[in-house]
């Protein structure tokens, strides 16, 4: 094996780790750079020098990150956003709050939930509240104005 089968087999290897990583963070800009290692990858095999398989690979790289942030974009569920916002405004009865651990009735079920401003009166069961953000699933809570 000479010395350009083995970068490619690296960075085949680095692409490989590079994709699976994506998929668990889904940040679409390691694509980009998969792509990038196996693009190096391919020049390598075909038998270029050190200089130029990573030359290709950093180009790549470096063209293939407006594209994923172009695709970020495109590919951003704004459906998902306006739900989240929908919950705002609405009334949440509390469920049970012990030792910084709030839970709310909202939609049928039990709901983790933080106080918007931390130094508030502590809730109690039954007491009714207002959403006023959601994050992840974490609704925030406000009194209801009197």
């Amino acid at each position: 094996m000479n010395a350009s089968q083995i970068l490619g087999t690296v960075l085949l290897a680095v692409g490989a780790i590079v994709a699976v990583s994506e998929m668990h963070t889904l940040t679409i800009y390691l694509i980009a750079v998969a792509v990038a290692c196996f693009v190096g990858a391919g020049v390598a095999f075909a038998g270029a020098s050190l200089p130029l398989t990573l030359g290709v690979a950093a180009v790549v790289a470096v063209l293939g990150m407006p594209v994923a942030h172009w695709m970020r974009g495109r590919l951003r569920n704004h459906a998902s956003e306006h739900v989240t916002h929908d919950d705002v405004g609405r009334t949440v009865q509390v469920v049970a709050f012990d030792q910084d651990h709030l839970r709310v009735s909202y939609r049928g079920t039990a709901w983790n939930a933080r106080m918007q401003d931390a130094s508030a009166t502590t809730p109690h069961p039954g007491q009714t509240l207002r959403i006023v953000a959601r994050e992840g699933n974490v609704l925030v809570l406000a009194a209801v104005a009197a």
